[in-house]
């Protein structure tokens, strides 16, 4: 089947979305969205699990060090915003709570990071 030789606006903005510069961007963008949200609330809201999302749209960078690099800037952010948000609850619960999350987004950080390597490379996971 021929291509059409004329693309929408629409869909060649959405090629360009989903291009590596595009959805870099946007993880930038997210990630910067999320950090402020996060240094504004008060500590005990949970307003950093929206940090999984920049690390689920890195998985589908071309890029094998997209997920890597996007999990070191989010844990940075994690401390960053923890140490500049609004008392909430008390700091050892909200530690706790970082703690936990900072666990949970390490391991998936690497189970992500396996499967684009063995996407990439062809080699095993385990």
């Amino acid at each position: 089947m021929a291509r059409r030789r004329h693309q929408t606006k629409i869909s060649g903005i959405l090629d360009s979305l989903a291009s590596d510069l595009g959805i870099a961007i946007i993880v930038a963008l997210v990630l910067i969205g999320v950090y402020l949200l996060d240094s504004i609330t008060p500590l005990g809201q949970p307003v950093w699990l929206l940090y999984f999302i920049p690390l689920i749209l890195a998985y589908w960078s071309e890029r094998y060090y997209a997920v890597p690099a996007v999990s070191i800037v989010t844990l940075l952010f994690l401390v960053g915003g923890f140490l500049v948000s609004p008392q909430g609850i008390p700091v050892a619960n909200a530690i706790l709570n970082r703690m936990m999350f900072f666990l949970a987004f390490i391991s998936l950080s690497i189970i992500l990071w396996a499967i684009r390597r063995q996407q990439i490379t062809g080699s095993r996971i385990f």
